[in-house]
Formats: structure tokens, sequence, C-alpha cells
């Protein structure tokens, strides 16, 4: 794993900065469309590419560890919602295309989310998880 004072975090071809963005521009879209329903909920969405290296990079297979990527079969996609209650009450649910979300990334947007919005957005109203697959990168765990 590498780091810079900028706080973009590399994790085997995931990147820190890619989610971020993806969060970043649901926050900045649920504010840009008006109702289309009657419904009390404001729901934002967006997705991003978090395609990391297309080669020499081990993979989350089942047996092999030493399995290692040699080109891009499909690209990987960060997937985040935002549902909120008019008084402001609201959940971020981020899902990834990789066997599983790490604490890392989750300290690591958190960390952000409180930087540039308080207390809005906390342990107990962000969520990232994988769709556990094992056709994508895999050592971002470690």
């Amino acid at each position: 794993m590498e780091a810079s004072s900028s706080l973009h975090f590399q994790v085997s071809g995931f990147s820190l900065s890619k989610i971020w963005l993806c969060l970043f521009l649901v926050l900045v879209l649920q504010n840009c469309s008006p109702a289309l329903s009657d419904s009390p909920y404001l729901v934002g969405m967006g997705s991003y590419d978090i395609t990391g290296p297309a080669t020499d990079v081990n993979m989350m297979g089942y047996a092999n560890a030493e399995q290692i990527a040699s080109r891009i079969h499909f690209r990987l996609k960060a997937r985040a919602f935002i549902v909120a209650e008019p008084n402001g009450k609201r959940v971020v649910f981020v899902n990834l295309d990789a066997c599983m979300a790490s604490q890392l990334v989750t300290i690591k947007v958190l960390e952000r989310l409180k930087a540039m919005y308080g207390d809005l957005y906390n342990e107990n109203n962000v969520a990232i998880s994988g769709i556990h697959t094992h056709a994508g990168p895999g050592g971002y765990l470690q």
C-alpha cells in the first residue's frame, strides 16, 4: 500500500480517490434534481469506474494465490446510493465490484467525509460493501 500527503491510497488496483469521487458525486447530485414522486425520501445515486491496472495484479481467486491478471475482462465499478429523509437523516451505501470492502478504505472515506461534512456522515450511516466476486483484484485486505 502506498500513501502520499494528499491521502491518496492505492490498494492493489483499487484507488481510494476513485471511491471517494464516486461518493462525492452522489453527495453533489443529490441536491441537483427535483422530487420525482410523492415519496418523503430523497434518493441519489452514482457510479464510478474503479478498474485498476490491466496487468500484474494478483487476483482474488479461489485456489491459486499466485494467479496474476494479464488483461482486463470487464470494467469494475463503485456504485453509491444515498437515501435521505426530509429531516436530514440519511444513509449511504457504496457497493464495489470487489470481493469485499477493506476496513482501511472505509476508515479513509469516513475521515474525508468528516472533514467535509462534519458529523453528517459517520460509521452509523455509511456502508461500503463488495459484491463478493473472485474475478477481480486481490491483495487489498492485507
